[in-house]
């Protein structure tokens, strides 16, 4: 029962105490109201025993050098059981109100460590560390004590911006701003990092509202009456409030505040305004607002309107030399331009041109520039050339972490020559192929993606290969999309890359060889996964069964037509028919394989069950899909079968199969519906049924029909 050394010590100096000690009758007075961490256990004939008071019994008790034992001939255990009582009576004197006598007892104790700790630390650094080191621990009372006594005769502005900074990482918003008011009242001036944390607190937190009314009564106070006026990086902060908000109207009042001097804007600031808009445009989409389609359309173009407004703005400072375009403007000025029309989108092309120098591709008659041989060349080499070669480091350099004092002095350097052009990068890609898409030129996404990764050497990552799937897929490319499937690093594929791709397979049905491109997709998915996926596995088959038209029946010859040609008609529609058959029975023979592993994932599940009931409730979706997977799987049968499609020993085969899947899912009707099947089964049955052109009514079809 008593497993700490300060309860064994104190049992030990009870055994020696005779029974009518003080120590029993000092136990009945305790005081109310103290501290959660003072016990009394109950040993022997229920005598109680205060372990505490016995403990200080104890002490007295022994010699004055055993008394008091120093902090270095303690154990590390008994240093730990005392950091672990002063962490509960820190907790619980937290859920205790000032006034009542526990608190403050803890307040007592914690001014007394603090003036000990102040004693020694006379530096405001030294202060600031020992802030920072103290709420990483969690004892805000203890840092904030600290913060408030050094600031009697010190200045300790950074100890307050620690303070403000675990208020705001807390989203503690009307705390930190107590914080800096209180900082102010105290002599402590704020300097540009308060305010810097300020306004990145409120940008994180969770009352956005609030939090623009915060920032822009602080920043406009800056303006005002502050002695520190605000820089680029709190205007920029602010603009991010405003724009995590989605209050567009601040946001443009903060924008108006900028000037040539201490707050030029620079490309976050057009990047922090651009994105705004275009979250607001796709909010405006999302929503609705109960407004027709024009209105919202109305709304978008407006957003449009403004960002191109602000481009100009951006263009005449970049040709001054008085800000950087960097890649992230480029790209949030460009997928705002992707919300909006035709136009809008065909303008992207055109942005990319000017800001990076990437030809327009999708012109008539346009080739692909050769790689850069050299790539120290100036741009004023590049221009030069009649090609635009690939932007080298020194023509675009990255300026992602770059601070504002830094971007400004590097556009100075460049005041009296051609303007930095950006560096492309996986995302100038992405947005280059959805303007592509959004405007079909499908066609052109080839001649981009060829340009980006061979000729500029960018590395595409998995949006940009989301992209990239999705260009093709509106244009129906199934051989593009099986080459890039083919291409793609294994660990970006996952099961719905293969169910887009086998999407544009089926989509692609005036291909002849779209069924092929559909092969080698399937054949990728069975090597790359484990398990096949089984919405894969019946877009598989379903693909098998819509590219079917060139095996339609051609117009019959007309009446009069001599024998010759009558011959050649049947003749080739009879190629017809064997080709749709081996098509068919293609499908089947490679859906079979991966369909058997997944009939065994379920009879050998990878993690074990503690009961039936939990194996049925954890395989039940997974059932139901292999399910539906295996009756599509029938459905392809019964149409080769049933449609004498093949020869007598695939038809035997066929059968043979076909049996041993219907038992199957039998079986997996009577084990996930012991009470019948429901009715939206049975008719997603039927109609797999009537799809593969199956008759009720034939006698050499009874398996089928007691399926249905």
């Amino acid at each position: 029962m008593f497993i700490c050394r300060g309860c064994l010590r104190s049992l030990a100096s009870l055994g020696a105490a005779p029974a009518s000690s003080r120590l029993l009758n000092s136990l009945p007075n305790r005081t109310p109201g103290l501290l959660s961490s003072r016990r009394t256990y109950v040993a022997g004939e229920g005598i109680q025993i205060d372990v505490r008071s016995a403990l200080a019994a104890a002490d007295r008790s022994k010699p004055n050098d055993e008394a008091a034992p120093s902090k270095k001939g303690r154990s590390s255990g008994d240093r730990m059981l005392e950091d672990d009582g002063e962490q509960m009576e820190y907790e619980h004197a937290q859920a205790l109100s000032d006034n009542e006598p526990g608190r403050r007892k803890y307040l007592r104790k914690l001014e007394t460590t603090v003036k000990k700790h102040l004693e020694h630390f006379t530096d405001p650094y030294h202060i600031a560390q020992h802030v920072s080191r103290v709420l990483q621990k969690g004892s805000f009372d203890e840092a904030l004590l600290m913060t408030r006594m050094a600031s009697r005769n010190k200045k300790v502005e950074v100890s307050w911006n620690h303070l403000i900074d675990y208020q705001m990482k807390n989203h503690r918003l009307h705390a930190a701003v107590k914080l800096y008011n209180e900082m102010k009242k105290r002599g402590q001036i704020p300097n540009a990092k308060t305010y810097t944390i300020i306004f990145r607190g409120c940008a994180a937190s969770i009352h956005p509202k609030l939090a623009v009314s915060e920032a822009t009564r602080i920043y406009n106070f800056m303006i005002k009456h502050a002695a520190l006026r605000p820089n680029t990086i709190h205007m920029n902060a602010v603009l991010e409030v405003c724009a995590r908000a989605g209050d567009l109207e601040s946001l443009f009042t903060v924008l108006a505040t900028c000037n040539e001097g201490l707050r030029a804007p620079d490309a976050y600031t057009y990047t922090i305004v651009l994105n705004a808009l275009r979250h607001d445009s796709e909010a405006a989409k999302k929503r609705g607002l109960g407004l027709v389609d024009a209105e919202v359309k109305r709304e978008m173009q407006k957003n449009i309107h403004r960002g191109r407004a602000i481009w100009v703005d951006v263009i005449a400072n970049w040709r001054s030399a008085r800000t950087i375009i960097d890649a992230d403007l480029v790209f949030a000025m460009a997928r705002l331009l992707t919300t909006g029309d035709y136009q809008d989108n065909e303008s992207v092309l055109d942005l990319l041109w000017q800001t990076m120098k990437i030809p327009r591709l999708d012109q008539p008659k346009a080739k692909l520039p050769p790689a850069a041989a050299d790539s120290g060349r100036t741009l004023e080499d590049a221009a030069a050339d009649a090609s635009p070669p690939a932007p080298s480091a020194e023509e675009a350099p990255d300026t992602k972490d770059m601070s504002a004092r830094d971007r400004k002095q590097l556009a100075q350097t460049r005041a009296q020559k051609t303007p930095l052009y950006a560096k492309p990068d996986s995302k100038t890609l992405a947005v280059a192929l959805t303007a592509l898409g959004n405007t079909r030129k499908t066609s052109h996404a080839v001649k981009y993606w060829d340009y980006f990764t061979k000729t500029l050497g960018v590395r595409p990552d998995a949006e940009t290969y989301y992209c990239y799937q999705r260009t093709l897929a509106i244009g129906h490319a199934s051989a593009q999309m099986a080459a890039l499937v083919e291409a793609m690093p294994p660990e970006i594929v996952t099961s719905i890359t293969f169910r887009r791709a086998l999407r544009t397979c089926i989509d692609d049905n005036l291909n002849h060889d779209a069924f092929k491109h559909a092969c080698r997709i399937f054949d990728l998915l069975v090597a790359r996964q484990r398990y096949p996926d089984p919405l894969s596995v019946r877009l598989f088959l379903h693909a098998a069964r819509a590219n079917t038209r060139h095996f339609l029946p051609a117009p019959e010859p007309p009446k009069d037509a001599t024998d010759a040609a009558a011959a050649a008609y049947a003749e080739e529609e009879e190629k017809k028919k064997e080709a749709l058959g081996r098509q068919l029975v293609t499908a089947v023979d490679r859906v079979w394989e991966p369909l058997r592993i997944l009939s065994g994932s379920l009879s050998y599940p990878e993690e074990p069950a503690r009961s039936p009931a939990e194996e049925l409730s954890r395989q039940r979706g997974d059932m139901q899909e292999i399910m539906a997977t295996a009756r599509r799987t029938i459905s392809a049968i019964d149409k080769v079968v049933n449609n004498g499609l093949a020869d007598r020993a695939t038809t035997k085969l066929l059968r043979t199969r076909r049996a041993i899947l219907q038992r199957q899912v039998e079986r997996w009707i009577l084990k996930l519906y012991p009470h019948g099947e429901p009715k939206d089964e049975r008719a997603s049955l039927k109609k797999d049924m009537q799809d593969a052109g199956f008759d009720r009514r034939d006698s050499d079809s009874s398996s089928a029909r007691r399926a249905v």
